[in-house]
């Protein structure tokens, strides 16, 4: 990503304010439907890619508030124009030697929609290399829409402040 593009990037995810914000009962709802739209996956997110970190707003099926942004497939779903998908993450020349791939999670799938024009990502993840189909993707974007919103009404809370 270009540096004044980053620049521009950062600001925004900035100005919605809610980066290391407490839990949030719809974003983890909408994470958790998002889980549903990909059978034998275990893992959603709502995350947001910082300068250094993804940090999650939420995570389902998995105990962690944020990973560092070079092990991140957010940070290339950011950079990625539509959906994102990895069907088989040990077959992938960007991630075969990634942390999250080579130990625990153990990361095979992986699904993601940027959100907010890229200040962060909704994904689907799971252990087992799979096919994401059509209807699976397109599902994934319309809540990806509902999390946008979300984002979009945190942020003018959060400048009312």
């Amino acid at each position: 990503m270009e540096a004044n593009q980053e620049t521009k990037r950062l600001k925004r995810l900035c100005e919605i304010g809610i980066l290391d914000s407490p839990e949030d009962r719809l974003f983890g709802e909408l994470a958790e439907q998002a889980l549903t739209l990909f059978p034998g996956a275990s893992i959603a997110a709502i995350s947001l890619i910082d300068r250094d970190r993804q940090w999650f707003k939420t995570i389902v099926g998995l105990n962690r508030k944020e990973t560092p942004r070079d092990q991140s497939f957010c940070a290339h779903t950011i950079e990625t124009p539509g959906t994102m998908v990895v069907e088989d993450a040990t077959q992938d020349g960007r991630f075969r030697d990634n942390p999250l791939v080579t130990s625990f999670p153990g990361i095979r799938f992986y699904a993601g929609v940027k959100l907010m024009n890229g200040v962060g990502a909704l994904c689907v993840i799971g252990r087992k290399p799979r096919h994401a189909s059509e209807s699976e993707l397109s599902k994934l974007r319309k809540l990806a829409s509902l999390v946008d919103i979300q984002l979009m009404a945190h942020g003018s809370l959060f400048a009312l402040n």
